[in-house]
């Protein structure tokens, strides 16, 4: 048989586990045995709530984790990208500023005595 030795009342004290416990096996009235187990199940259920927490930054991370995974592809296709941009202007700086640059004879104006010069990219 049960002792329920302990007649000491919750009196809206917060209870530890272990007292919860020791309350739910030793207390003598309904009204303090009720009042350990809810607060064994607010315990319950706030430590449920961290650890629901605690999951969600764990998959969070690992989302984050799994797009930094992919970051190396990007940055090959940025330089593979720069690369070509860069040849692609280095042709046009040859054209326009270098021997790439071909006169044109017909003057856009008849008062001009600059003429403008051809741009050939290949």
């Amino acid at each position: 048989m049960a002792n329920y030795f302990d007649s000491s009342h919750i009196d809206g004290k917060q209870l530890t586990p272990q007292q919860i416990a020791d309350a739910i096996r030793h207390k003598k009235f309904g009204v303090d045995v009720r009042e350990a187990m809810a607060q064994g199940l607010e315990y319950c259920m706030t430590q449920a709530q961290k650890v629901d927490k605690l999951e969600r930054d764990l998959n969070n991370l690992a989302n984050r984790v799994t797009s930094l995974e992919v970051l190396p592809n990007e940055v090959a296709e940025v330089k593979r990208d720069a690369g070509t941009i860069n040849k692609e202007v280095a042709k046009l700086n040859l054209a326009v500023f270098g021997d790439g640059a071909v006169p044109i004879d017909t003057p856009i104006d008849s008062n001009q005595t600059n003429k403008a010069q051809e741009v050939h990219l290949d």
